[in-house]
This record gives structure tokens, C-alpha cells and sequence, in this order.
């Protein structure tokens, strides 16, 4: 794949024009599935039906998956999936985060794409990269998450393990129904914006402040919020100044 120039900054990836920002958003994602694939020159590829043992796609085949594993595969994470506020690729990202099929280096090991000696955290902390690891417990990316809760107004310590720490931070405004479904987003909001932080840092080599991370995950949040909430009526001033009233 690399010699035929699809590997970062290859010779494969040429524009007529430059990019806009959604667009470079799109061929760093595009990057980042590549990144999966490991080519063989010498075989033709094929497609495979992985839900039958003929290897042939049938009906029966997919609506049996669908009743008996799709019903039960997002019981412990369905408040979080699908979220109107959220972009459709935002809600993709969530999916597939709480599956654990992001590229993490973890993962890209056990495919065989990288080396045991090449899967250490994209933020340079020395650990091993994996999910938990890379959001909740890794010592640059935790800093990000004490701005987080001093802007919001709270003194706490967050569990690492996703679900604990899923269901604590969303329950910090309260049980009510517009607190928690706005802390949700809130929560998704830093998890993409460490996702594409960390993958700029290992494709592009750019570092950004931790400052910086966290006035990205306000005004993520604040166009969310304003796009797809009528009574949403707040100026970003007065958001990230005020944040508890505007989401009540």
C-alpha cells in the first residue's frame, strides 16, 4: 500500500485544489481506515459474507444477526448513541468507540498492523495505548478533563474505566433529563476532540495546548447545542461563562 503512495503524505494523495477544513477532517479519517488494511499484491481480492459459513451473502443470514445480537450488542450504552445534537459521524465515532473498534494501537496490533514495540500512547505518556487508556486514563489527556470539570464548576476525580466514568461525569449537573442528556454531549464533545488531537499529533506531527483542546470542546459543543436546540437561544460569550443555566 505504501509503495503505491496511500501512506501518509504518499504520493497517491494529490487535490486539483486545497482542501477545506471539513475536507482534510474526511482524508484523516479516510487515513486513519487505511491504516487497517494490510495489501497483498499477489492475491485478488474478494468479497466475504462473514455472517454465513458458505461465505455467501443469504437474507435469512442477516435478519437472524440483526434480531438476536443487534437488540442486546448497545444495552449498556444506548443513552449515548445517536444523540440529535450530535453530527452523524460524531455518533458513528461513539459507536464504534464503545465497541472498541476505533484504530487505537492497541487494536492495530492485534491486526498485525504495528509492532508490539510501536503501540505507546499517541500523547507520549510512556503507556500502552488502548480505549480506557487513552481517554480516561492517560496523564496529559486526564489534565484536559480537570480543565473540563473546573469549568464547569466541579472538584472531582474521575474513575478510568469508560463506563463508571461515562455515567459519573454525565450525572454531575443532576439527574434531570436536560442535565444529563447536556453532560452526555458535553462528554462526547471531549472524547471526539482527544480522538482528532490525537490523531493530528501521530499523522501530522502537530501539538496543541491542552488549552486550546478544551476552548475546541466548548465551541463544539455550543454550535451542537445551537443547531438542533430552538430554545438554545445563548451567545458563546455567555455560554462559556454560564454554563449551567443555559441548560436548564
Amino acid at each position: 500500500m505504501f509503495l503505491l503512495g496511500w501512506g501518509v503524505d504518499g504520493g497517491a494523495w494529490r487535490w486539483r485544489r486545497r482542501l477545506f477544513a471539513w475536507e482534510e477532517e474526511l482524508v484523516e479519517e479516510r487515513v486513519e481506515q487505511l491504516t487497517n488494511f494490510v495489501l497483498q499484491v499477489d492475491m485478488s481480492d474478494r468479497w466475504v459474507w462473514r455472517l454465513n459459513s458458505s461465505q455467501v451473502y443469504t437474507v435469512h443470514s442477516t435478519y437472524s444477526y440483526l434480531t438476536a445480537v443487534d437488540t442486546n450488542i448497545t444495552a449498556d450504552f444506548d443513552q449515548f448513541l445517536w444523540l440529535k445534537a450530535v453530527p452523524l459521524k460524531v455518533n458513528i465515532f461513539v459507536w464504534r468507540f464503545f465497541l472498541n473498534r476505533l484504530a487505537t494501537k492497541d487494536n492495530l496490533r492485534k491486526r498485525n498492523v504495528l509492532e508490539a514495540t510501536n503501540v505507546s500512547c499517541g500523547a507520549l505518556c510512556g503507556k500502552e495505548e488502548k480505549r480506557d487508556h487513552l481517554f480516561f486514563q492517560c496523564a496529559y489527556y486526564g489534565r484536559l478533563w480537570l480543565m473540563l470539570s473546573d469549568w464547569l464548576g466541579f472538584v472531582t476525580v474521575f474513575n478510568g474505566n469508560l463506563y463508571t466514568h461515562a455515567n459519573q461525569f454525565c450525572a454531575l449537573g443532576g439527574f434531570s433529563k436536560n442535565y444529563m442528556k447536556a453532560f452526555t454531549i458535553i462528554w462526547i464533545s471531549v472524547l471526539y476532540t482527544i480522538w482528532k488531537d490525537r490523531n493530528r499529533r501521530i499523522f501530522q506531527n502537530q501539538i496543541v495546548l491542552l488549552e486550546v483542546l478544551l476552548e475546541r470542546v466548548k465551541l463544539q459543543t455550543f454550535w451542537w447545542l445551537k443547531a438542533n436546540y430552538i430554545l438554545f437561544v445563548f451567545y458563546y460569550s455567555y455560554w462559556r461563562k454560564n454554563l449551567l443555566p443555559c441548560l436548564v
